[in-house]
């Protein structure tokens, strides 16, 4: 007798998505300012680059039946070209885009590298004193660098010095506002706003909390940072204040704003935990809060709101990676769970792309067809 198998079901990733196995945890990720690739941090040190063109794209492979009007997606073919790695630069170094292909990542002792979208390393010639402790972009053209408690603002392309200033504090973390006005350096227990085009200081908030993420609200006034004793700490910029939520049932890993639904949306608990904009909880008040998606038995540990849409992509503890609109308890599965944390999440600049980065070494970029949003 002879035993036959039903075939195996094609989830939307394998439609939409693509995933490479790469050697050792993925500890983060960014698209390049062109969106032409993203670059996965290893637990290694190394670099890894993904390249975002897709011979096989989502918008070729969709066909429309004329009779029903039933839009189909055929299946991918094709074998993934084969991602390009670095050397080893540094464990756990801050890495940033770069101009328009490129990124940014500390080294080493004192070094900064730039590496191209293909995985070429370029050792810039400014060395500093110290190690770069935080990078961040400040639009295409320009770069901060923070060594201990140093601040530099680069040019983006030759590193000519624009600006430069002294903090008290060692600096670990750096976030410039989408439009590149301001700049938050975060220091232990405080978070130090800068003028972006001068890295003057405009104020000095103090603030307990282990600081895992930045983020700002798109008109500046709400810098939102989730940190590791289970906590979110809101950042008042106009009044120069902070508050603490606390009492999440997981460090909070990731915090974000979102524009077009006008809401701030965090990670460490059972569900998609936010509020809408401007009623954000702050001393008294308990803001507006809002439930996006469902609540399940597994933590969310990464969420990246979209950029252009009023959706938020969603990684969980167990691997599975979903899509939900703010607000709303509907849920599109976009990974199923695997058994790896998820461990980066990050959208392209134009919302097209979302890229996944696993505990276990998997890395994948998900590309949304047009279709899928109308």
């Amino acid at each position: 007798m002879i035993e036959t198998k039903p075939p195996q079901a094609t989830n939307l990733f394998d439609l939409i998505g693509r995933e490479w196995a790469l050697e050792g945890a993925v500890t983060g990720l960014t698209f390049n300012a062109g969106t032409s690739a993203v670059a996965c941090a290893m637990e290694d040190g190394t670099l890894t680059m993904l390249p975002v063109a897709d011979s096989e794209h989502p918008e070729k492979r969709i066909r429309m039946d004329l009779e029903t009007g039933r839009t189909t997606i055929r299946p991918r073919e094709g074998a993934l070209p084969h991602p390009q790695r670095t050397e080893r630069l540094r464990p756990g170094a801050a890495l940033c885009a770069l101009g328009g292909q490129g990124f940014a990542v500390a080294g080493e002792g004192a070094s900064l590298w730039r590496v191209t979208a293909r995985g070429q390393t370029v050792r810039l010639a400014r060395d500093g004193v110290a190690p770069v402790s935080a990078l961040c972009s400040v639009g295409t053209e320009r770069i901060c660098v923070a060594r201990d408690g140093h601040l530099s603002l680069m040019d983006a392309e030759d590193m000519t010095l624009l600006a430069n200033c002294a903090l008290p504090l060692p600096v670990e973390r750096l976030e410039a506002s989408a439009d590149g006005m301001l700049i938050v350096a975060w220091s232990p227990e405080r978070f130090t706003i800068l003028k972006a085009g001068t890295l003057a200081v405009l104020a000095v908030i103090a603030a307990p909390g282990q600081v895992n993420s930045l983020a700002w609200s798109r008109d500046r006034r709400w810098i939102a940072a989730g940190c590791e004793d289970k906590s979110l700490v809101l950042v008042d910029v106009l009044r120069g204040l902070a508050d603490r939520i606390v009492d999440f049932p997981a460090p909070v890993m990731s915090a974000g704003f979102n524009a077009e639904a006008e809401a701030l949306v965090a990670s460490g608990a059972f569900r998609v935990v936010g509020w809408r904009l401007p009623d954000l909880p702050f001393g008294d008040h308990e803001g507006d809060p809002i439930r996006s998606g469902r609540a399940g038995l597994t933590i969310v540990e990464r969420v990246a709101p979209n950029p252009v849409r009023d959706t938020c992509a969603v990684g969980y503890a167990s691997g599975l990676v979903t899509l939900c609109p703010l607000g709303g308890r509907d849920e599109l599965m976009l990974r199923e769970g695997a058994g790896a944390p998820v461990t980066a999440l990050d959208w392209s600049g134009d919302g097209t792309h979302l890229a996944i980065g696993f505990a276990d070494g998997r890395a994948g970029i998900v590309t949304f067809p047009k279709v899928m949003f109308k």
